[in-house]
């Protein structure tokens, strides 16, 4: 088998991709807004279709998770595994890229997470959502938030160790994905080094540190990353279709459905099913640059997803607990129609204030990049790392 063409999109299979960046963000969004405004869907009485419907709809917030472990594994993973297989792989330029594009958002989310979190403790914690006294359990808060705003916390945080060394900071229950991607963006490098590095040195080197990751990451991070490596493996398929595209959308709609539902006992096993499929959607929308309808909206969407993904849990937060406080909605009620209304105002709310904090940070990302390289890499650090044509053939 040869794996000697380029790592190429189409302008379909790119268009796709943007659709599930930006519907996997809005779908942990709801998720979160909903658990906080409204009652869960077990303490009311009988719900009317409407209202089934909205609770169904709004509980992907995990599954959309998986959706971007797969979707980073294929663009990061195999972007990787594109500049071994043309030796152009470069340690120092790959470290820019990924603090470039992970920190540029994040440092400025920290900071306003705090700002948030310090003023809604202060002044709108009347039902208790900053300090964990709310009577019954909200599935977007299960920490003391006020507790977990300190400078260790924050540190800890900064450094990519939450959920390793310590919590999330504040209310940002979203980052514990980050340090999964972080570590995901080391150790998959390293993997690929010693799977097909040409040179012992190099193979060496991966195993060591693959072997202190193993021992420094928890289990549950090293599971996940499995999921990761589903769309790393992609690059290896990508120019051809294993199934029709129709075939793949049936599939992965069962098994998204089986993962919200708990269909299977073991959540882990239903994850694996279900970014096993997205992985055959994305390689089913490969070989045609047809474009979908509205791809320059999704285009637009998809640009500040992950703006939307950190930012927008301290913000909703914030504004829950100032209008719970201010009497203009009762504290979580069961939804009715003019509450849906409430609701997607304030959806409508979080997104402009995520879409203005990318304004600042994820759109600048290509400019922070090429400043940090402009300083930082004085000199060639590229690695002579060639995927072997017999190692590749095994795979």
């Amino acid at each position: 088998m040869n794996f000697a063409k380029p790592f190429q999109i189409g302008g379909f299979q790119s268009d796709l991709l943007d659709v599930f960046r930006w519907l996997a963000a809005f779908l942990v969004v709801a998720e979160h807004l909903r658990s906080l405004m409204f009652a869960d869907f077990g303490a009311g009485g009988t719900h009317a279709p409407l209202t089934k419907a909205f609770y169904f709809f709004t509980g992907f917030g995990h599954c959309a998770v998986m959706i971007f472990f797969v979707m980073s594994g294929f663009l990061v993973g195999g972007k990787v595994l594109d500049r071994m297989a043309r030796n152009q792989f470069d340690w120092a330029k790959y470290g820019v890229d990924r603090v470039s594009r992970l920190y540029a958002v994040y440092v400025l989310a920290l900071v306003l997470g705090v700002a948030l979190d310090y003023s809604g403790h202060r002044w709108f914690n009347q039902f208790g959502l900053y300090d964990n006294t709310f009577r019954a359990p909200i599935g977007a808060i299960n920490q003391n938030i006020s507790s977990n705003l300190t400078v260790t916390i924050f540190g800890i945080n900064l450094a990519m160790c939450q959920t390793i060394f310590g919590p999330v900071f504040g209310s940002n229950g979203p980052l514990w994905s980050l340090a999964n991607e972080f570590w995901y963006y080391l150790a998959g490098p390293l993997l690929f080094m010693v799977i097909f590095a040409g040179r012992l040195s190099l193979r060496a080197a991966g195993v060591i540190g693959l072997v202190g990751i193993f021992f420094f990451l928890p289990s549950r991070i090293l599971i996940y990353g499995g999921v990761w490596l589903l769309g790393a493996a992609l690059y290896f398929i990508n120019t051809r279709r294993l199934v029709p595209l129709w075939f793949s959308a049936i599939l992965f709609a069962v098994c998204f459905c089986a993962s919200r539902l708990d269909w299977l006992a073991n959540k882990c096993m239903a994850d694996f099913l279900m970014a096993i499929t997205f992985a055959l959607v994305i390689n089913s929308s490969t070989g045609t640059n047809r474009r979908l309808p509205g791809h320059r909206q999704s285009r637009v969407a998809a640009g500040f997803s992950y703006s939307v993904y950190l930012c927008h849990l301290p913000f909703l937060i914030f504004v829950i607990s100032a209008i719970f406080q201010s009497g203009l909605i009762g504290f979580r009620p069961q939804p009715t129609l003019k509450l849906m209304t409430w609701f997607g105002l304030i959806l409508l709310l979080a997104y402009s204030w995520c879409f203005l904090i990318s304004l600042a940070t994820e759109s600048q990302t290509p400019h922070i990049r090429d400043w940090l390289k402009q300083r930082l890499i004085r000199t060639p650090c590229q690695l002579p790392i060639r995927i072997q044509e017999e190692g590749a053939t095994r795979l």
